[in-house]
């Protein structure tokens, strides 16, 4: 995929996913407010891929995540049809992705602003910059598909488990702990090297 549509794809992967996470979401469970978190969501991570505002991006993706999971738990509130386990996690991984794609591309835009000189250094500093991007925007999707993967694959041997109601706190605890160990590998950046 060339390099201006796949950064071009992570810029406005707001007006994309959000539609298909929130409206995925029963009215009810939202107050019937499903367009304007859209809006409101849509708005906030456009603004901040756009200006460069790393704790708007931040405050979108977390709330994309917020309300992924609070829509899986409200249609079992609600006794909805469950979605399906393996769309939700490709859902949850996409969002943990394009959050660090995003973050990374801002990375990239401020360090690609100080290179204004026209000289042989900038360009040699800009071609290195640009495989730093193209380096780390592999190694997210790499490991965003490998944990989906993962987890899909591991879903029918789930099935198979029977949970007691005495080991729930356990279990409760290794999924948190998963969690943010998943986090912190996906979210987890790199600063360019100087020089």
């Amino acid at each position: 995929m060339p390099f201006r549509l796949a950064s071009g794809l992570v810029r406005v992967h707001y007006l994309y996913l959000a539609p298909l996470i929130i409206l995925g979401i029963p009215p009810a469970a939202l107050l019937n407010q499903n367009i304007l978190l859209l809006s409101i969501i849509v708005v906030t991570g456009l603004a901040g891929t756009i200006l460069a505002k790393k704790r708007l991006v931040l405050l979108a993706s977390t709330s994309l995540l917020s309300l992924l999971i609070w829509g899986k738990v409200a249609i079992d509130l609600l006794r909805g049809s469950p979605p399906d386990t393996a769309v939700f996690l490709v859902e949850f991984g996409m969002v943990l992705f394009l959050m660090e794609a995003s973050l990374v591309l801002e990375i990239f835009n401020r360090s690609h602003k100080e290179l204004t000189k026209d000289d042989e250094l900038s360009k040699v500093l800009e071609s290195r910059l640009r495989l730093w991007l193209r380096h780390q925007l592999s190694r997210q999707g790499k490991l965003a598909i490998g944990s989906i993967g993962l987890s899909v694959v591991l879903l029918p041997l789930a099935g198979f488990t029977s949970i007691s109601s005495s080991q729930l706190p356990l279990t409760g605890a290794l999924l948190l702990l998963a969690i943010i160990a998943f986090l912190f590998l996906v979210t987890h950046s790199r600063e360019p090297e100087k020089g």
